[in-house]
């Protein structure tokens, strides 16, 4: 099973572990970890280095690491606990490698480094994530949890070919160590990547083996998030039938407070709106805006919800939720471009036509820079009908009214029961949708 591919080719030798990709320059590195503010770059600078030197260094030299900028070092990572208090326990450990680097242990040094790695991700710093965990990853190099997260992180900060090397060494480590649940992890994100650069039936394979993986060692929450997987690529390229079987299939999976919850939401409110299901979309939408705590995961249902409002005749509703996705996309690029071809559709339906141009520019740019080939594909095509003055189709009720219905119910009522850690679950199930003016 050991057939994870690079974007460029296949391992020779099928037992051969994947080496971690080289070190970005630092130059690179500077420039992406300025998105901390200019305090912390530093801060993260100084330390990203140090974790490198430690790591390349044999245990038996690194007594002689760092001694002569110790009380510099310290002082900076003083002020690292200022403005990043939460990453104090981090600060702590980077610290003790100063002082005495051959007494640190590399779990030591990976754990601080995952600290720092989910600090960012919380934060939607995905650059400084990326490579966090990609640090941690090197100071822990046997673990595969490890380098399957820094895979995941350099495919949300759109470092395609380094995501592939990642989730490559992370299958291999987890072969080797028998370490079921992170081999499936790397199938499902290495699909992820295969899905984000359009090779879908590649997706669907890898997809689908994490899934038969899944089931057959009794992990129902993995397979549940190959099925989740497999609706959202399925709603993308258009095959909704196929995408309502892996939702019923996922919902059925999921845990109660399993963390994807709202994710798999949003994802079959997608479904929803693209077959054109706009009012049954919106009240499940509303309740996400709710239930996500993280502003870039609020870009994404804005725009999801710009897109209902418009084609259930929400005016309103839509120019809020346009407002919304302007203010949001220029801080967090990775649903930026999705978040466009929403507004652009929905500028569509309203008959906006110059700000539907404008979006769908902004989106096709964007997910170029990106290497989106889905959203790239998706933003040409809505060039061409928007360049023709094409309408969107108007909304319609399911063939199957009563299966769909029971359906969305049961998802809004997973969503109800759902909570955050350390949050009390919500009240109420779903908002009815006001109409306030047609379009």
């Amino acid at each position: 099973m050991g057939d994870i591919s690079s974007t460029a080719s296949r391992p020779k030798r099928l037992h051969t572990i994947t080496p971690p990709p080289a070190v970005p320059g630092w130059p690179r590195v500077v420039a992406s970890l300025e998105e901390a503010g200019a305090e912390l770059a530093v801060v993260f600078w100084r330390v990203l280095r140090r974790v490198h030197t430690w790591v390349r260094t044999p245990p038996e030299e690194r007594a002689r690491l760092y001694g002569s900028g110790e009380q510099e070092a310290r002082e900076r990572l003083g002020q690292g606990c200022v403005h990043a208090p939460a990453l104090v326990e981090a600060f702590g450990v980077f610290a003790q490698m100063v002082r005495a680097p051959e007494g640190v242990e590399p779990r030591q040094v990976a754990e601080a480094c995952r600290q720092v790695h989910a600090w960012a991700e919380e934060r939607s710093l995905m650059k400084v994530g990326m490579l966090f965990a990609e640090a941690a990853a090197m100071a822990d190099p046997d673990n595969p949890a490890r380098a399957n997260d820094a895979g995941r992180m350099c495919r949300r900060a759109a470092c395609d070919d380094r995501a592939a090397s990642w989730y490559h060494r992370g299958f291999g480590l987890a072969v080797r160590h028998k370490a079921r649940q992170e081999t499936i992890r790397a199938l499902l994100g290495y699909g992820n990547l295969m899905k984000d650069l359009g090779q879908h039936d590649e997706a669907r394979r890898y997809f689908e083996r994490a899934a038969q993986r899944a089931i057959s060692t009794g992990r129902q929450r993995q397979a549940a998030e190959a099925h989740h997987d497999l609706l959202l690529m399925s709603t993308e390229i258009g095959t909704y039938s196929q995408a309502e079987r892996h939702a019923r299939l996922a919902v059925r999976l999921y845990p109660l407070q399993h963390p994807r919850i709202p994710h798999f939401v949003h994802d079959f409110t997608l479904l929803l709106v693209l077959r054109r299901y706009y009012s049954r979309a919106l009240p499940l939408l509303n309740k996400l805006l709710k239930t996500l705590e993280r502003p870039d995961e609020s870009l994404l249902v804005w725009g999801t919800l710009a897109r209902a409002a418009a084609g259930a005749g929400q005016r309103r509703r839509f120019a809020e939720a346009e407002q919304k996705v302007v203010q949001l996309a220029d801080s967090f690029e990775e649903f930026s471009p999705a978040a466009f071809i929403h507004l652009a559709e929905g500028a569509r339906t309203v008959g906006e036509w110059t700000r539907a141009e404008k979006y769908t520019a902004e989106a096709v740019e964007r997910a170029r820079r990106r290497r989106n080939k889905v959203a790239e594909r998706v933003g040409l095509e809505l060039m061409e009908k928007i360049s023709a003055r094409e309408l969107s189709p108007p909304e319609q009720e399911p063939e199957d009214r009563d299966r769909m219905e029971a359906l969305i119910l049961r998802i809004a009522t997973r969503l109800r029961i759902w909570k955050a850690p350390g949050r009390k679950p919500p009240e109420a199930l779903i908002e009815v949708p006001v109409a306030d003016s047609q379009v």
